[in-house]
Parts: C-alpha cells; structure tokens; sequence
C-alpha cells in the first residue's frame, strides 16, 4: 500500500462515518457529575461526624420506604436504559450517507443523494416517465425505486432494473436494484 492510499483509506474513513464527540462528552459528563458528587460527600464524611449520622439515618429511611415503593425500582429501570443509549451513541461508529471508493491515483467519495438522483434520471428517461413520479432510496446495500406511472400507460420493469444496474455499474458502487411500479398510476 502506497503512502497515497494510505492517506486516501483514512479520508474516506473520516468522511463516511459521523463523529462521535458528542455523544462521547454527554456520557463522559454524566460519568464525571456522580463521580464528584462521591468525591465531595466522601471528604464530608471523613471530616464531619453529624454528616455520616445524618446519611446513615437517610439511607435506613430509605431502606424501610424502598420494599413499599416501585417508584425507585422504574426510575433505576429508566436510568439504566437512558445510560445504555447514551453508551451505545458513544461508543458505535455512526455511518454518513455516503459511499467511497479507491483507485491507483483518485478517491471518491459520493453522497447518497446523488446517487440517488442520477438513478432516478436514468429510469425516467430509460421508461419515458415524468422525473418527478421516479422516487429512488439508496439503502446500505440496495437501491429502491418506485415508480408511478401515468394511468393507462404500462412500464417497463425490466427496462428500470437495467437502467439502475447502468449507473450504479458506471460509477463503481455495487448495490441490489429493487423496482417497484404502483399499481395506480396518476391522471396525466
């Protein structure tokens, strides 16, 4: 691997997948807040005994009012849940809708909504339908089109299947075309 290809994997790599400071500085900040809290109610207690006597009373207290209550048990249920999220947010790559790709000498990187228009182009044009009665989704491994035609007037499916695999062959990406015709069309 050249030092080009190298600095060209780490671009795309930076480009296609979302940051996640975020997310990363909300769970860190949550961990942090509790964290000091201790600190702070540990240094209170080692330095003063009408403190350790008053928590102790608090935490009896609230030892005999916990076996009646089920509020403490759904707000613990709902706290872990919330901190779950918040790991999950922080800590799993978040992906770009975008697709890239590598050759000898070039990068590419290529938003999804791009491919999706240059597809939705080629099947109009392709089935000789309106542009806009061509509504393309590019997933992560495939690409959805619906089209609606004009009543009366048939479509042909193969023909859009062909136009899809067309474009997404000529620039590079590899994807299942799925095509869908709806069954009512619009009054032209």
């Amino acid at each position: 691997m050249t030092n080009e290809q190298a600095i060209y994997r780490r671009v795309l790599r930076r480009e296609t997948h979302a940051p996640r400071t975020i997310p990363a500085a909300v769970v860190a900040s949550i961990g942090v807040v509790p964290g000091l809290a201790l600190l702070a109610g540990g240094v209170w207690w080692v330095v003063d005994a009408g403190f350790r006597d008053r928590v102790a009373r608090e935490f009896d207290a609230l030892a005999a009012g916990a076996t009646a209550q089920a509020v403490p048990f759904g707000v613990g249920v709902l706290v872990v849940l919330l901190a779950l999220v918040l790991l999950a947010l922080a800590v799993l790559p978040g992906r770009r809708h975008r697709r890239a790709r590598t050759t000898e000498r070039t990068a590419l990187l290529v938003d999804d909504g791009v491919i999706a228009d240059s597809v939705a182009e080629a099947v109009a044009r392709r089935v000789g339908v309106d542009r806009g009665r061509v509504a393309v989704t590019v997933g992560r491994r495939d690409v959805a089109v619906r089209i609606t035609p004009t009543s009366g007037v048939p479509v042909d499916r193969f023909g859009a299947e062909t136009a899809v695999k067309d474009v997404l062959s000529g620039i590079g990406f590899v994807a299942v075309a799925r095509v869908s015709v709806d069954a009512h069309g619009v009054i032209a």
